[in-house]
């Protein structure tokens, strides 16, 4: 056989159907067949009208106001998700940052106890897979000796417990 011919496609079967029982309608053969889609189905559960209009209102509350929407589908759901936990942070503020010793206040990531640290230099790079990377200085907490945080930085001169300004 050639490339460019090609075997006829083959007759597509339809499923064998009992005439008897279909008898067309001669005044709807001229028609095209309308599907209706969900939303527009008869409902006949009240629970299922009522969760449609509910829906309904929800979105043209959403071309009013979005956040107000939001908030009542969140309110309407039920709750399955775990509670939301306030993201973790830490209190940081740098002083001096024009001099060629900059100082940094800030509270240890573990403990939350205040610190005041001294730092001079460029951040060093280094190399990490491969790659040029800026080398972190970690800087321990004198409270618990955990890594308090990690300077961007040549060199860290002094690291003094102060009390944390943050603390109310």
């Amino acid at each position: 056989m050639n490339s460019s011919q090609r075997l006829p496609k083959p007759p597509q079967q339809q499923p064998k159907t009992d005439n008897s029982q279909q008898q067309p309608n001669p005044n709807l053969a001229d028609e095209p067949t309308i599907q209706q889609s969900p939303q527009h189905q008869p409902v006949s559960n009240p629970n299922e009208l009522r969760q449609l209009q509910e829906n309904e209102d929800a979105i043209a509350d959403t071309a009013v106001n979005p956040e107000q929407a939001y908030k009542s589908q969140k309110a309407s759901k039920p709750h399955t998700q775990k509670p939301e936990l306030p993201e973790r942070f830490q209190h940081v503020k740098f002083l001096d940052c024009d001099k060629p010793v900059s100082r940094i206040i800030f509270e240890c990531w573990h403990c939350f106890q205040g610190i005041l640290c001294e730092y001079t230099g460029e951040p060093a790079i280094g190399e990490y897979k491969g790659r040029p990377s800026i080398i972190q200085i970690p800087v321990q907490c004198p409270n618990c000796e955990k890594t308090a945080i990690r300077l961007n930085t040549g060199e860290v001169l002094s690291t003094t417990a102060i009390p944390s300004p943050w603390k109310q």
